[in-house]
C-alpha cells in the first residue's frame, strides 16, 4: 500500500549517499525535473553526497528504506543515531527536518532546517532544499509573513 506524500515532498531534493541509497520515486522524479534547475540535479534527479563513514552511510540507507516504507518515525530514529556520530552533518539535519515536516512537526522541521543551513556552507542545492522545508513549515503554522520571507530565500538559491 502506497500512502500519498504531501505535495511539497516532491519538490524537495533527495539526498543520495555513497552507500547506494534510494532516490526519488518515479512520479516524484518527473515533478522534480519541472521545478529544480538542471544545474542542481544529477541525471536521476538526486543530489550526490559522499561520506567516508561507513556507519553513517549504513544508517542513512536504513533510514531511507524506512522512509520509503512510510515508516517516518523509524527513519527519524536512524537519522538521530547518525547525528550522534556526526552532529555537524548538514545533510542529516536536512533529512531530519524533512521527516519532521512529514510528521507535521513544523516548528521542529524549521529548527532542523536552520541548523542544516548553519553547516551547509556554500552548498546551494542543500540551502535551496532547506529553505523549501522552512517555507512549508511556516505555511503549516499559518505564518504568512514567514512564508513570504522564506520564499525569497528559495528564489535566491533556486538558480544558483
Amino acid at each position: 500500500m502506497n500512502i500519498k506524500r504531501p505535495i511539497w515532498a516532491a519538490l524537495l531534493l533527495p539526498l543520495l549517499m555513497s552507500a547506494g541509497c534510494a532516490g526519488l520515486r518515479p512520479a516524484e522524479k518527473e515533478s522534480q525535473r519541472q521545478t529544480i534547475p538542471k544545474s542542481m540535479m544529477r541525471a536521476d534527479g538526486s543530489v550526490r553526497v559522499d561520506t567516508e563513514n561507513e556507519k553513517i552511510a549504513e544508517l542513512w540507507k536504513q533510514a531511507e528504506d524506512a522512509r520509503l516504507a512510510d515508516n517516518d518515525p523509524g527513519a527519524l530514529a536512524l537519522i538521530y543515531q547518525a547525528l550522534e556520530l556526526s552532529p555537524q552533518n548538514s545533510l542529516l539535519w536536512s533529512r531530519a527536518a524533512e521527516l519532521q515536516l512529514d510528521g507535521l512537526e513544523s516548528a521542529q522541521a524549521e529548527s532542523f532546517a536552520m541548523k542544516s543551513n548553519m553547516f551547509a556552507g556554500k552548498n546551494n542545492a542543500l540551502l535551496y532544499r532547506n529553505w523549501l522545508i522552512i517555507e512549508h513549515a511556516r505555511d503549516q503554522r499559518g505564518d504568512l509573513l514567514g512564508v513570504r520571507s522564506a520564499h525569497k530565500k528559495v528564489q535566491h538559491y533556486q538558480y544558483q
